[in-house]
Order: C-alpha cells, then sequence, then structure tokens
C-alpha cells in the first residue's frame, strides 16, 4: 500500500517541478498550453497576474508609495510587458488576439496617496483574423487624478513615439476609477511582427 502512495506523491512532485520554473526575480512561473499565471512578493507587496489566450487578469495589494514614488502605478508596467509579450508569442503561434477594452475592467481601492491599495486589472481577449491582431501594448496615465489636459499631451506624445515601432492603427482604451487612476491603455501593430 506504501509503494503506490510513494509512487503517487513522486509522480505529483516531478509534474509540478517540470512546468514551474524560477526566476532570478523570485518570480514563480507556472505554465502550460494556454496560460501563465505568475505570482510574486515584493517587500510586502503582492502581486498576480494570469494570462491566457481568454485573456489577463492581475491584482497588486501592497504599498501605493515608497521612496522610488507611485510603486502601486508601476503595476501596469508590469502588465504591459506581460501581455506584449503575449501578444507577439501568440501571434507567433497563429493564434491572433486583440484587448477587448470595451469588457476591460480596472479597479483601485483605497487609492488616497497613503498607505496600501489594490490595483485591479482584467482585459479579455478577442480571437480575430490575422489582420486584425495587435502585438504590443502600452500605458500612459496618472495614479494622482493629474488633469485630463496634461494627460491628454502625454498620450499625444505616446502615440508619436509608437509610429516609429508600429504599423497601421492602433486602437485604445481610456479607464478612470472614482478614487482618480487614469489611464489610456493603447494596442499597437509591432512592426517586427507584423510589417506584412
Amino acid at each position: 500500500m506504501k509503494t503506490p502512495f510513494r509512487l503517487l506523491i513522486f509522480v505529483v512532485i516531478t509534474s509540478i517541478t517540470s512546468c514551474s520554473s524560477k526566476n532570478p526575480d523570485n518570480t514563480i512561473i507556472v505554465k502550460d498550453k494556454v496560460s501563465l499565471i505568475e505570482s510574486y512578493t515584493v517587500k510586502d507587496n503582492v502581486n498576480t497576474t494570469k494570462i491566457s489566450d481568454k485573456g489577463f487578469s492581475g491584482k497588486y495589494v501592497g504599498l501605493e508609495f515608497d521612496k522610488n514614488g507611485d510603486v502601486a502605478h508601476q503595476f501596469s508596467n508590469k502588465v504591459s510587458k506581460i501581455i506584449g509579450k503575449y501578444l507577439k508569442e501568440s501571434y507567433s503561434r497563429g493564434v491572433f488576439l486583440k484587448i477587448d477594452f470595451k469588457n476591460t475592467k480596472i479597479k483601485t481601492t483605497g487609492l488616497n496617496l497613503k498607505g496600501y491599495v489594490e490595483f485591479v486589472i482584467d482585459m479579455p481577449f478577442i480571437k480575430v483574423s490575422k489582420r486584425n491582431a495587435f502585438t504590443g501594448l502600452v500605458h500612459c496615465g496618472t495614479w494622482v487624478n493629474q488633469k485630463s489636459s496634461i494627460l491628454d499631451v502625454r498620450v499625444k506624445t505616446q502615440l508619436r513615439n509608437l509610429k516609429s515601432i508600429s504599423v497601421g492603427n492602433t486602437d485604445q482604451g481610456y479607464f478612470k476609477t472614482p478614487e482618480g487612476y487614469k489611464e489610456y491603455w493603447i494596442q499597437f501593430k509591432h512592426k517586427k511582427y507584423q510589417k506584412n
């Protein structure tokens, strides 16, 4: 009776370790055919992200500000990199995606420029034709309820800068939470992947 149990434990451990890897920054990644789940802790801050062909979901819980500034808003940078990488990998394997900004949900809880905050981003994907796919994502926003006129200037600059690495049209989503988070998310066709 003990031998089959030990064999089962060995199989479970082997399967877990074979599909998990640990990065130098203590990021644990679990991969399968359609999803990547990532969870990591930096100081007291906890970040969890999940991505698949259906979409992205992520949550940051932790300090809103630290000595380096609006550390919670930096979660947007992480999200942008994860989604951009996934869109490119999907395109390369023949799965053509775009972010469904219409059904995207972004929420902040506790954003008061002090203490802890929860920052949640859910971006569903839509399967599209190769021609309508996007392979890049950037964001431009504010964590501290900056005036829209200032943000609009920054967005125009971001769109101009994108012209050097993108082709065709971009697609934008604008999101605002009651607590003052404002952000433009811009998906684009990366020249390196979609020049044709």
